[in-house]
């Protein structure tokens, strides 16, 4: 259902501009992505994850399995908002969030243990994973031209990350058990933002962020990518499609959790922008 929610989406951010435009043969000049003040995008995230967790308890290690594959976990579709805030010429503060939360209920086809909790082979389990992503940056542009411009950012990622696993136990009287993880980890970021106006109607803007951490409770590395190409028929919106690919693998000794966590994530994007 969502999924044809978003393609209707599509078709029409896609066909509106147009309709609109043809009478007059001529769209409004737009704002330039070089010198605006305020830009935000919001669409559609079409995401694809991939989760390998490892949840270890007091008694020794738990189990390696895949969130997907082993769970059941669904590949979700979901709202997304980008936008920054250019405060001076060269100075750009960037926000970006979205959250997804998956639920699935399947027969276990090996034992999987999580922290000291063992569930067992051809147990029917209940799961629900829910992330949520936010992040911060400040953006600094050493280098500017008409048509282009390379800055270098320093900002915080934020993954707040939420598995709940529970089963029914028989014998006289039905017992459930439960086991839950969570962690929330401000990581830090640096990285690189470019922006490139072929004309005044399309540009190209891309991204990488990368940092290897090894800070209490958190061990592990991050790396962010992503490129979008905007078509700014209208003078303060515009219409955009890009791609996002973000991987991280974290060793974590909290009490929440203990363990590992390898989530990447990735897909496409589709959203209209508005500038001012």
């Amino acid at each position: 259902m969502f999924k044809r929610s978003a393609i209707l989406a599509l078709v029409a951010l896609l066909c509106g501009p147009v309709l609109l435009c043809a009478p007059a043969h001529v769209c409004a000049e737009p704002q330039n992505p070089l010198t605006n003040r305020l830009s935000g995008s919001f669409g559609t995230f079409l995401l694809t994850t991939d989760t390998q967790i490892r949840v270890d308890g007091e008694t020794g290690r738990g189990t390696q399995f895949d969130a997907e594959r082993d769970l059941g976990l669904d590949d979700a579709d979901r709202f997304r908002f980008d936008g920054y805030w250019r405060f001076a010429n060269r100075h750009k503060l960037r926000v970006m969030y979205f959250d997804t939360n998956r639920s699935a209920t399947r027969v276990i086809s090996r034992d999987l243990q999580l922290g000291d909790t063992v569930f067992p082979v051809n147990a029917e389990i209940s799961a629900n994973h829910e992330t949520k992503v936010a992040k911060l940056s400040y953006e600094y542009a050493f280098l500017r031209r008409e048509n282009y411009e390379l800055a270098a950012s320093l900002g915080i990622h934020n993954l707040q990350f939420d598995l709940t696993v529970q089963t029914l136990r028989g014998g006289a009287e039905e017992t459930l058990v439960e086991r839950r993880a969570d962690a929330n980890g401000p990581l830090p970021v640096v990285g690189l933002n470019g922006v490139y106006r072929f004309n005044e109607h399309f540009y190209l803007e891309g991204m990488a962020q990368y940092f290897k951490i090894n800070l209490d409770p958190y061990d592990g590395r991050l790396e962010d990518y992503t490129l979008s190409l905007v078509w700014m028929p209208f003078s303060h919106v515009g219409i955009g499609a890009g791609y996002n690919h973000f991987v991280t693998r974290v060793g974590v000794d909290a009490d929440q959790f203990m363990g590992d966590l390898r989530w990447r994530y990735g897909g496409a994007r589709i959203f209209l922008v508005a500038t001012f």
